[in-house]
């Protein structure tokens, strides 16, 4: 690799840093606030939150490295332009594909950590966020209970404690059932602790008593205890067995499994990581391609923003007609094509001399200096 192309790769990462840590702080902001109302609808602590967040977090970044790429090529381009580093490159006989080999060399990098994200990172924490999530829902008591307050897990019940422990028991139990409008059952205790017997949640209670009063005639019993197990799967929610999306396996497991979701979903992780070596490039042709501009480059930016937007948006219509029609499959890599020939386009479009023929147009300076 020549020395202006290491100075280029260079420049490009720090934009790229920079543009990642902007669009997906913005992005997973966005993601975690949804999560917010599981957390408190479970009565899970911040640290839960802070763990189901970070979760979220290679999903982002697989979202934000194309634009990330996009937008530190066209920074870099233009800034390049503004302190005419690149006309004097082009000056001394250099064209557009040769300003543009560091944003392949950089593309190929995006590749490279795409792949990485589509293929374990991400497939990894969905799995890994999707088991918290569900382990929270069969956590039977905190679906309910906060200490300190009145809960009613179904009518006619209220649930309340005072307090938990360090090692997790409850303090100052109270269970008041009025399902039954013949008696009024309340439990009371001054300790209780959560256990599961038989696969069922159940809440044993200690030192405490059981009263019942009978409306009419008036009567009031007391039964006093030292332990007593009170059964909470009566106010559980009905979870089913959790299901694994093909979103969640790794993409070995996918080739495997060879199901038509599994196979739609190998390939749109390949387009991915495919399209992340072209976007990069993408972003400085859109500015290399018809030399130097002393109005801007607003037309040009634009036109690169509207392409990378009809990219992404062809790559949901193939998806969308492949999971109707799966083995048009080839479909998918339709927009990887058409954005690598529309590059090709363009780098020939800036280049001068004309050189015809397919080696013109992909060795456009073969034999210049």
């Amino acid at each position: 690799m020549k020395r202006i192309d290491r100075y280029v790769l260079r420049q490009l990462l720090g934009p790229f840093l920079f543009f990642m840590v902007i669009f997906g702080g913005i992005l997973w902001l966005n993601q975690a606030l949804r999560i917010v109302d599981v957390v408190i609808s479970n009565g899970q602590s911040g640290r839960v939150f802070a763990e189901l967040s970070l979760y979220l977090l290679p999903k982002v970044l697989e979202t934000v490295v194309p634009v990330a790429a996009f937008a530190c090529a066209i920074y870099l381009t233009n800034r390049l332009y503004a302190e005419s580093e690149l006309v004097v490159f082009m000056g001394v006989g250099h064209g557009p594909a040769n300003a543009t080999r560091p944003y392949f060399v950089f593309g190929m990098f995006c590749f490279l950590l795409m792949s990485l994200l589509t293929h374990l990172a991400t497939p990894w924490s969905l799995s890994t966020f999707q088991d918290r999530q569900y382990e929270i829902s069969k956590e039977y008591l905190t679906q309910f209970i906060v200490a300190g307050e009145f809960a009613s897990p179904a009518d006619g019940v209220t649930i309340f404690f005072g307090d938990t422990t360090p090692e997790g028991n409850l303090r100052d139990v109270l269970i008041n059932d009025r399902r039954d409008e013949t008696v009024i059952v309340t439990h009371t205790a001054a300790s209780g602790q959560l256990i599961s017997s038989e696969n069922k949640p159940k809440l044993v209670l200690f030192e405490g008593s059981i009263q019942q009063f009978e409306p009419e005639p008036r009567t009031l019993s007391t039964i006093q205890f030292d332990s007593l197990s009170y059964d909470l799967s009566q106010f559980a929610k009905t979870i089913g067995a959790r299901s694994v999306s093909a979103r969640e396996q790794y993409s070995w497991n996918l080739s495997e499994a060879r199901t038509e979701g599994a196979m739609l979903e190998f390939h749109d992780r390949l387009v991915k990581s495919l399209l992340a070596i072209i976007v990069p490039v993408l972003g400085a042709v859109v500015l290399l391609s018809a030399g130097f501009s002393r109005s801007g480059f607003f037309l040009r930016i634009a036109l690169g923003v509207v392409f990378m937007v009809a990219i992404n948006s062809a790559r949901g219509v193939f998806q969308g007609m492949v999971e109707e029609t799966p083995d048009a499959w080839p479909l998918l890599y339709v927009p990887v094509l058409v954005a690598f020939l529309a590059v090709l386009f363009m780098i020939r479009m800036g280049q001068a001399p004309w050189k015809s023929g397919l080696r013109g147009l992909l060795f456009p300076n073969r034999g210049l200096s």
